[in-house]
């Protein structure tokens, strides 16, 4: 073949694989970027229709400066609002501090005192009426007599109640449960048949709706109340689908910057779930600012998305 033939042909050829490599590599680049952008639209649709739920001991207004009431309530303005909490189940609230949180959050909350006047420390549930409403509630007492208020039973040290609620999520029209309680710091026969308690008694509900409770269960994830109820639901931190962030494993900290200083090194804090709820992520929100804590509890939170069919 003659020598400047076979040398335009092969320069041919060799142009023609070039430009067919670019061509392969441009469809695979778009390719990739309409899975990109696939992934962006679901994430950006699951940020638009998730719940931030928060479970938050309060602690008693009972303290004085830096930590009294006065001085921590903005404090907890703060850290709620940074962290856009939306529903929180809270402990050792009082009639006062509530009215104080309606009012400084422009929130809603439900729950009866846990005293024979229904007076006394609540577990109330707050939310954002904007996005959420309440359909129907109870408070009940973790005794013998669930009905009676005041009632104290299997040698707890103070009455121990659950409040509830069936709510409506107005933007994706979906209802869902939330429980709330502070099981008993004393006895831990109390804790047991406290929290056998309410998974009996709220078992309709977990079968039929998205299920949250929320708590300080003054039991770690080794001990049996906690043990137990994860053979009804989920700890919301061991699902999501992100790592656990914020502070160290421990939720109770007693105002105690330094973690050396604190007594529990393991959470006691809550968040548990069914199948029917979708957890994105969980933190611990460490809101220590000055040496300065809200609480002397750790609020811990899960992003979560209602589902229409259980999870397998």
């Amino acid at each position: 073949m003659n020598l400047k033939l076979w040398t335009k042909m092969n320069g041919s050829a060799v142009a023609m694989t070039v430009l067919a490599a670019v061509l392969l590599g441009v469809v695979a680049a778009l390719d990739l970027s309409g899975a990109q952008v696939s992934k962006n639209n679901s994430n950006n649709s699951d940020q638009e229709i998730m719940i931030r739920v928060a479970t938050y001991n309060v602690r008693g207004p009972n303290d004085k400066s830096p930590n009294s009431w006065r001085d921590r309530l903005p404090r907890m303005v703060r850290t709620i609002r940074e962290n856009q909490f939306e529903l929180i189940g809270t402990q050792e609230t009082l009639k006062g501090p509530i009215d104080d949180l309606c009012e400084s959050l422009k929130f809603t909350a439900i729950g009866s005192g846990r005293d024979r006047h229904k007076g006394d420390e609540h577990n109330s549930i707050f939310y954002d009426p904007d996005r959420l409403s309440i359909i129907s509630q109870e408070t009940f007492w973790l005794s013998d007599e669930p009905e009676k208020p005041g009632s104290i039973a299997w040698d707890s040290a103070l009455p121990r109640i659950c409040t509830w609620a069936l709510m409506l999520d107005r933007k994706t029209n979906k209802r869902f449960v939330i429980a709330n309680t502070h099981l008993d710091n004393r006895s831990a026969v109390a804790r047991v048949m406290g929290l056998n308690l309410i998974l009996s008694r709220l078992a309709p509900m977990i079968d039929q709706y998205p299920f949250i409770l929320t708590g300080d269960f003054n039991s770690t994830s080794e001990d049996m109340p906690v043990r137990s109820i994860q053979n009804k639901l989920r700890d919301s931190r061991t699902v999501s689908e992100t790592d656990h962030y914020g502070a160290g494993d421990e939720t109770f900290h007693d105002f105690h910057l330094n973690r050396k200083d604190r007594t529990h090194r393991k959470p006691i804090d809550f968040i548990f779930v069914n199948n029917r709820v979708r957890v994105l992520s969980h933190g611990t929100i460490n809101d220590f600012r000055d040496g300065l804590a809200s609480s002397d509890h750790f609020p811990v939170t899960a992003e979560i998305i209602l589902l229409d069919k259980p999870e397998k």
